[in-house]
C-alpha cells in the first residue's frame, strides 16, 4: 500500500512539474540554463532510480560513457524520465525496456524502446501535441495529461534536436531524441 501510494505521489509531482514547465516554456518564462552536461551520467542516474523503483521490470541499456551536451540539465532529465516512463507506463509488465545512449558521427542518439501496443501511424504526428493522448478516451487504461511527449519535443527543440518516434518489431514503439 505504501509502494502504491509513493508511486501515486510521484506521478502526481511529475504531472504538477510538467504543467508549470510547460507553462513556462510556452510562454518564454523559463531561463534556460546552457551548460556542458555529462548526458551519458543524467542517462544512467535516472535509469539507476527507475530500476530502483520498478525492480521487477526487465530492463536492457547501452549508455555510450562521457557524452556531453550542452543544455539545461532540468529539462534534460525531464526528456529522459518522460520518454521512460511512458515507456513503463504503455509497456506489459513482463515487456522490456530499453534505453541506448551513442554517438552516430556528428550526432548523439537517445533511444528509448518498448515493448507496449506500439502507436498506430496516423497517430505518430498527433501525439506530440499538447494534451493529445493516443486511443479512445473510453478504452484508456492509463493515467495521464498528454502533456509528456509536447514537452519532450519541446525540450528536444530547445536543444536543437529531434524528437522521432518509429515501430518496434515485432510490438512496441522506439522514441528516439537526435542531437
Amino acid at each position: 500500500m505504501i509502494q502504491a501510494a509513493l508511486q501515486e505521489t510521484n506521478r502526481l509531482d511529475t504531472l504538477a512539474n510538467n504543467i508549470l514547465v510547460a507553462s513556462q516554456l510556452e510562454v518564454g518564462d523559463y531561463v534556460q540554463a546552457k551548460e556542458p552536461l555529462d548526458l551519458s551520467a543524467l542517462v544512467g542516474h535516472s535509469l539507476h532510480d527507475y530500476r530502483a523503483r520498478f525492480p521487477e521490470r526487465r530492463w536492457e541499456d547501452h549508455i555510450e560513457p562521457a557524452i556531453s551536451v550542452v543544455g539545461d540539465n532540468m529539462l534534460l532529465q525531464m526528456l529522459v524520465n518522460n520518454l521512460v516512463e511512458n515507456a513503463i507506463k504503455y509497456s506489459p509488465r513482463e515487456g522490456m525496456i530499453s534505453v541506448a545512449l551513442n554517438r552516430k558521427g556528428r550526432h548523439t542518439c537517445l533511444s528509448v524502446t518498448d515493448e507496449g501496443q506500439g502507436i498506430p501511424d496516423d497517430e505518430k504526428k498527433k501525439i506530440f501535441r499538447k494534451f493529445y493522448r493516443a486511443g479512445q478516451e473510453t478504452t484508456r487504461k492509463t493515467k495521464g495529461t498528454g502533456l509528456g511527449l509536447y514537452l519532450c519535443r519541446k525540450i528536444a527543440e530547445d536543444h536543437k534536436a529531434v524528437l522521432k518516434v518509429t515501430d518496434n518489431s515485432p510490438v512496441g514503439s522506439i522514441f528516439t531524441v537526435i542531437f
